[in-house]
């Protein structure tokens, strides 16, 4: 075997990625694409158009309803995410098992998996944006994969360099190859005309990057370099080390003590699985963090801790775990108040509307909201934030609070909706959105005037029957600047009544175990037409819940009827 020497490399010589798939990479990455366009490159490439709308569909995403449409695609994931999927597909499209007949692939992907993974977790513990973490992780070690395509007689030195931690793997590969997998990745990244922070984290995860290198490209180098050590974690034969050195980098990069890189590691088991039935990639079952910290006889924190000093450390850590579920418990409870505060007074009685809110966890992402304005006119709405938990919590107090603002100045819903995207994508959280329906009612001439941004179609019931239903005619809010949203005005007849609802609704088992669609929705309102507003409501929802106790996403709805 003569090792190939990094500076007689012909990267024209080695394998490149499908044309379109690295297109779309590439266009991820401009400052002005937009989501016409990435569709438009997708579109060309039939076999990747419809890897993205599998793992679109997958539930790695876990979007309501199914996405049948690449411009759907695109709009929802966004570009960040596209861009994983587009180099994920480009990646394993380059090398393929057959051109490396004896060397165990499926092995390699599933440890550039989890570097990806790693790399996305720890980028999104620390703030940074989580889909350039997992681009960067999956592509770091790819140019080992291409040393093994150039000198496939060291094919049987894999599982040795597998089991290595990533220092004395570096070693080894100079030993074999004359180079290591840093060095031609960074030669492949320039070939390959890939982002410039992608390119000098390729190409200097193990050492240091130039002075004049931009802190965005300087901080991705961090994240990689980390996540060689926690991968490590998984895989090598000194355990020890690797944990070691991976709390070590984390506490000196991040301020992270033991016991936050220790949970986080616990989190990867579950990603990996889950990314990698997404992505197509075959993986083993993951072994539990705790069982590899047995297995490394690392349950202490130190070797030389007496019986007493563990004692004593279990004790406080006890005592702190307890005091820190009172506070989170008190906290949890405020902003159950807070929430509570932005949802209408029910002392205030309003006629024709009524309204209900379930929340799936201790705090919620659906609401709605209505009030009076100067002309007597009532302002309404309803809207869902994407996700669950504090997250969506916070972002829904903030719509709340702009919708009731800016509503009592901005009386046509239609120009309402595109001032809120706007505010909206000023200070967006990357992948959230936010579904709504905002209008006005007027209960003197029982005139409705509403518009539509992404969100369920708004149900109109005369009686027992449906009569009209009005669904979105754009994106939801805080996805793409410059939408226009149009308004739609009707009049709600005598023993007529305005339905409008979140999807959680919808996502819950009837008592017969399908899952409410409209046309099931429309069985449940009919049944309980006679009943009183808000009792009607509370009969609904229990009609859609089997466990009255429990719900699976944030349930909202609001009836509006003369």
């Amino acid at each position: 075997m003569i090792p190939v020497a990094i500076d007689k490399l012909n990267i024209k010589e080695l394998p490149a990625p499908p044309g379109g798939a690295l297109e779309v990479v590439r266009a991820c990455g401009l400052e002005h694409t937009n989501a016409k366009l990435l569709s438009e490159k997708v579109a060309k490439s039939p076999t990747l158009a419809l890897d993205i709308l599998r793992i679109s569909n997958s539930a790695y995403f876990g979007f309501p309803g199914e996405i049948t449409s690449i411009p759907h695609a695109v709009t929802l994931i966004g570009q960040s995410a596209l861009r994983n999927m587009a180099l994920c597909i480009a990646i394993k499209e380059t090398l393929k098992p057959d051109q490396l007949p004896a060397f165990p692939v499926a092995d390699y992907w599933e440890a550039a998996l989890r570097r990806a993974v790693c790399c996305q977790c720890l980028a999104e513990e620390v703030g940074q944006d989580g889909d350039s973490g997992f681009s960067a992780g999956l592509l770091q070690d790819f140019g080992l994969l291409v040393l093994f395509y150039l000198n496939a007689t060291c094919t049987s030195e894999w599982p040795r360099l597998a089991k290595l931690n990533p220092d004395d793997r570096y070693d080894l590969e100079l030993q074999l190859f004359g180079t290591t997998h840093d060095k031609v990745g960074y030669l492949l990244a320039e070939a390959w005309k890939l982002p410039d922070e992608l390119k000098i984290a390729l190409g200097h995860h193990h050492e240091s990057p130039p002075d004049d290198t931009p802190a965005g490209a300087v901080e991705i180098c961090k994240l990689t370099q980390c996540t060689d050590w926690m991968s490590s974690v998984f895989t090598a034969e000194d355990r020890r080390k690797s944990i070691t050195m991976s709390r070590s980098l984390l506490s000196d990069y991040y301020g992270m003590d033991a016991a936050k890189s220790d949970e986080m590691l616990d989190r990867l088991g579950g990603r990996i699985t889950q990314a990698a039935s997404a992505f197509g990639i075959e993986v083993g079952e993951q072994i539990p963090f705790d069982s590899l910290i047995r297995e490394a006889n690392l349950n202490l924190l130190e070797e030389n801790i007496s019986f007493q000093e563990m004692t004593w450390h279990l004790e406080h850590t006890i005592e702190e775990k307890d005091r820190i579920a009172t506070e989170l418990n008190r906290e949890l409870e405020l902003a159950r108040e807070v929430q509570r505060s932005l949802l209408p007074d029910e002392s205030q009685k309003f006629d024709g509307l009524v309204g209900l809110n379930v929340s799936a966890k201790a705090v919620s992402g659906d609401f709605f909201d209505y009030y009076k304005l100067q002309s007597g006119q009532t302002a309404f709405c309803i809207a869902d934030v994407s996700g669950k938990g504090m997250n969506a919590a916070l972002m829904m107090a903030k719509v709340s609070s702009l919708f009731h603002f800016l509503g009592k100045s901005i009386q046509d819903p239609s120009r309402l909706l595109g001032m809120l995207n706007r505010e909206i994508l000023e200070t967006s959280i990357r992948g959230m959105f936010v579904t709504m329906v905002a209008g006005v009612y007027d209960p003197a001439t029982r005139r409705v005037r509403l518009a539509n941004a992404g969100h369920l179609p708004s149900v109109m019931m005369r009686g027992a029957q449906m009569v009209g239903a009005y669904p979105a005619k754009a994106p939801p809010l805080g996805i793409m600047p410059g939408v226009g949203y149009t308004a739609e005005e009707f009049q709600l007849e005598n023993d007529s009544s305005l339905y409008l609802f979140t999807d959680g609704l919808m996502d819950e088992r009837q008592l017969d175990g399908r899952r409410s669609d409209i046309d099931g929705l429309v069985e449940v309102f009919a049944r309980h037409s006679r009943t009183a507003p808000t009792e009607r409501l509370q009969h609904i929802v229990a009609d859609v819940r089997v466990d009255n106790n429990k719900t699976g996403d944030d349930i909202t709805i609001l009836l509006i009827e003369d």
